[in-house]
C-alpha cells in the first residue's frame, strides 16, 4: 500500500470557498468566514508505528542511525565549508543576485550535497518520472522561474536543489537551524517572517493611542513575500537560481492538498508544477512526512529505515491564460486541481493556522487558538475524524480497543 489514499467519504474532489457568514465580535460589525471542512482523516498528523515498524526501527536503527548520522553531519559541514568558500571576495548582499560563475559553483556543489543527504536520510533510490515522456518535447518547453511543489517535508526541497539547483521559500526561524539556515541563506531563499510585521505592529500602537495628539512618523515601506516572489519571476532569465514554492505554506501528510496561497501566481507568468509521494507500507512502515513532529527524532527515524521513498513527477508547464493572469486565486486554484488530480487525492481549503492546534507544543496550539480566532470569529469545534489516511475505521479501531479494556 502507497501513502497516498482515496477518501469515499468526501463529497467533493474540490472544495470550493464556502459563502461567509455573520458572526459578532465585540464590537458586533465583523463579519467571519465558515470555517472549512476536514477530510475524514486527519491531515496534519502522521500515519503512527505499529508495533512491528517499531522493532524494525530498533533492529535496523542500531546498525544504519550511527553510520547514517556520522555521514549526514559530515555532509552538511562540508556543504557549508563549500558556500563559505563560493562566498570569498563577495561583497554584496545575498539578496542581491550572484555572478553567473558564483552561482553555477555555488550551485554545483550544493546539489551533489542534497543528493548526499538524501542517501543518509535513506532515500537511496529517487523515482523521477515526467509527464511529457519525450525529452526532446520536454525541451521545448518554456523554463519558468518558479517551480511549485506539494510540501510533505523537507525531502521534496532537497530533491529540487539537487535535479534544478534551487533556492526556497522558507519560514524564517529557519535561520537559525544549524547548517540550514547559512546554506539556506547562501542559495538566496527568501524567508517568510510570521510574525507581525513593524508596521502592523505600529498600526496597532496608533490604535492603543488613538487619543494621544502626538504625530507618529511614517514607517519604512517593508518588502513582502510577494514583492521578492514576483522580482524573481520578472527578472531577466539566469539572474536568479529557480524559486522552489510550497504555496500549501505547511507540511502535512500528502493524503490530499490543502489551500494554496497566490503569491507564487501572482506574476502571471509561466510556472512548472512537481508533484512528490512517499510511499509507505502501514503494516511496518515509516512515515516519512514531517508534520507536526519534531525535526530532530523525525531525521532520525528516517534514518532508521533500511529505504525510504520518494517518488517524483514533473508535469507540464502550466501556461496561464488570460483569465487567469488577471485572477492568482483562479489561477493557483486551477494549478491545484491539476496537481491534485495526478496525485488522485482531494483538495481541502485549509491553512497552517487550521494546522497549529495538532502540534505538539502548547505554545504552537494556543498560538493556533489565536490565529484562528483573529480567522472566524470564536475557535472551530475539533474535527471528529472517522478514518486513518489508509481508509481503515478509527470508530472500530476505537471499539475494540475498549473491548479489549473491559475484558
Amino acid at each position: 500500500m502507497t501513502m497516498t489514499s482515496k477518501s469515499n467519504n468526501a463529497t467533493t474532489s474540490t472544495q470550493e470557498p464556502k459563502k461567509k457568514m455573520m458572526k459578532n465580535n465585540k464590537s458586533g460589525n465583523d463579519s467571519y468566514p465558515e470555517p472549512p471542512i476536514f477530510p475524514p482523516f486527519n491531515p496534519f498528523v502522521r500515519h503512527p508505528l505499529s508495533i512491528l515498524g517499531k522493532i524494525k526501527m530498533i533492529v535496523f536503527g542500531i546498525v544504519l542511525v550511527p553510520i547514517r548520522l556520522f555521514g549526514a553531519i559530515a555532509t552538511l559541514t562540508l556543504c557549508l565549508l563549500w558556500c563559505n568558500i563560493c562566498s570569498i571576495g563577495n561583497t554584496d548582499d545575498v539578496s542581491k543576485p550572484y555572478t553567473p560563475l558564483r552561482r553555477k559553483l555555488l550551485q554545483g556543489g550544493c546539489r551533489l550535497c542534497s543528493r548526499m543527504l538524501l542517501f543518509f536520510y535513506g532515500f537511496i533510490w529517487i523515482n523521477v518520472t515526467y509527464e511529457i515522456n519525450d525529452i526532446n518535447e520536454r525541451k521545448k518547453q518554456l523554463d519558468p522561474s518558479i517551480i511549485v511543489v506539494n510540501h510533505l517535508g523537507f525531502s521534496e526541497l532537497m530533491y529540487l536543489i539537487w535535479s534544478d539547483g534551487c533556492c526556497f521559500v522558507s519560514k524564517d526561524t529557519n535561520r537559525k537551524l544549524p547548517f540550514i539556515g547559512k546554506i539556506a541563506e547562501a542559495l538566496q531563499s527568501i524567508f517568510v517572517d510570521r510574525a507581525p510585521t513593524a508596521a502592523e505592529t505600529e498600526n496597532n500602537k496608533n490604535k492603543d493611542n488613538k487619543d494621544d495628539s502626538t504625530p507618529t512618523p511614517t514607517p519604512t515601506p517593508i518588502r513582502t513575500t510577494t514583492d521578492m516572489i514576483l522580482e524573481r519571476a520578472h527578472s531577466p532569465p539566469g539572474t536568479w537560481p529557480p524559486l522552489a514554492v510550497c504555496p500549501e505554506g505547511t507540511t502535512h501528510t500528502g493524503h490530499c492538498l490543502i489551500r494554496f496561497a497566490t503569491g507564487a501566481f501572482r506574476c502571471g507568468r509561466p510556472i512548472q508544477p512537481v508533484i512528490v509521494t512517499s510511499p509507505f507500507s502501514p503494516i511496518h512502515g515509516y512515515d516519512t512526512s514531517f508534520s507536526c513532529a519534531n525535526i530532530v527524532l523525525h531525521i532520525l527515524g528516517l534514518m532508521t529505515q533500511p529505504i525510504n521513498s520518494l517518488d517524483v513527477k514533473h508535469l507540464a508547464v502550466y501556461i496561464p491564460n488570460d483569465e487567469e493572469k488577471s485572477d492568482p486565486i483562479l489561477y493557483a486554484n486551477n494549478v491545484r486541481k491539476k496537481m491534485a488530480k495526478e496525485l488522485d487525492v482531494k483538495c481541502y481549503d485549509l491553512t497552517w493556522a487550521d494546522k497549529l492546534r495538532f502540534e505538539p507544543t502548547t505554545k504552537a496550539q494556543e498560538l493556533g487558538k489565536k490565529k484562528l480566532t483573529q480567522k472566524y470569529g470564536e475557535v472551530p469545534a475539533m474535527p471528529i475524524f472517522t478514518q486513518d489516511a489508509f481508509g481503515n475505521s478509527l470508530i472500530t479501531m476505537n471499539n475494540n480497543n475498549n473491548d479489549k479494556k473491559e475484558l
